[in-house]
This record gives C-alpha cells, sequence and structure tokens, in this order.
C-alpha cells in the first residue's frame, strides 16, 4: 500500500482529533442526562460516544504506520504505545498544563489554575505509571524455579 500523502495525514489527524472530542463531549453529556433523570437520552449519548470512538479508532488504524494522530510518535504495538503515551503525558505535565496554569492566573483565574496544576500533578502520576511499565515490559521474564512450584498443600499432598 502506498505511504499517505501529506495532506491526507494531516487531514485524518484533524478527523481524528475532532471525534476524540466528540467522544468525550458525548460521555459528558450523557453524564449530565442521567444526572438529570433523563436515562433514555443518556443512553443515546453513550451509544454515540462507542460508535464515534470507533471511527476515531478506525482513524488511529490508518495513522498508525505513519505515526500518532496525537504525538506523530511511532505506536502499534504495545512498547510503541508506551512510548507514545509516556511522551505525551511528559509534554502536558512540563509545558501543557504549566502554560495553562500561568496563563490562568494572568487573566486572575486563580480556580481555574489550581484546578490546572492538579492536571499537570496527574499527568506526572501517569507518566510514572507509564515509565514503570516500560521499565517492567524491558525485563526478561524469568520461568519460575522448579522449587517455587510446590504444591499448595492439598489433598493431593
Amino acid at each position: 500500500m502506498p505511504q499517505l500523502g501529506e495532506g491526507l495525514t494531516g487531514d485524518l489527524r484533524s478527523a481524528f482529533a475532532a471525534e476524540a472530542a466528540s467522544v468525550q463531549r458525548y460521555t459528558y453529556f450523557a453524564q449530565v442526562a442521567e444526572i438529570e433523570g433523563h436515562g433514555e437520552i443518556a443512553r443515546l449519548f453513550t451509544d454515540l460516544a462507542e460508535s464515534v470512538a470507533c471511527v476515531a479508532h478506525g482513524h488511529i488504524d490508518a495513522l498508525r504506520d505513519v505515526a500518532d494522530p496525537h504525538t506523530r510518535g511511532s505506536v502499534g504495538g504495545t512498547r510503541l504505545n508506551l512510548a507514545s503515551s509516556a511522551a505525551e503525558a511528559l509534554h502536558e505535565a512540563n509545558e501543557v498544563y504549566p502554560g495553562l496554569t500561568a496563563h490562568a492566573h494572568e487573566e486572575g483565574h486563580a480556580d481555574v489554575a489550581s484546578w490546572l496544576t492538579t492536571l499537570a500533578s496527574l499527568k506526572r502520576a501517569h507518566l510514572a505509571k507509564l515509565d514503570a511499565l516500560l521499565t517492567a515490559l524491558d525485563q526478561p521474564l524469568v520461568p519460575p524455579s522448579p522449587g517455587a512450584l510446590a504444591t499448595d498443600g492439598g489433598a493431593d499432598d
């Protein structure tokens, strides 16, 4: 299959971003409808979110040989997906949320700045988890020693 052109790649990235945002909007709308007692409407929004998530996944599939539609890093297998996720968490923790926090302070929105500071901390926690999983994935699997397969003291002993 021929490589995707820059124009199509950019359009697919934009489409992915829009679909991913729609998933979050529909999920939020479903929660609001549920809280307000509109169960049928909440189910509709939940169904829409699930359907749109499938569309977003299709965009990632189309782009995975080019790069992650969000970070533009390589994706595909679990190791690449962890690395891409860690890179994004690092970017968000060290650049995106601190920048947004400063902007909120500049505009006098201390409550928003506090929320954004909390999110930077959350992203650092995500990064720590992702890094730990990447490290564990790089460790060779050690088969159990013969003595580790001792019986559990059941009736067969």
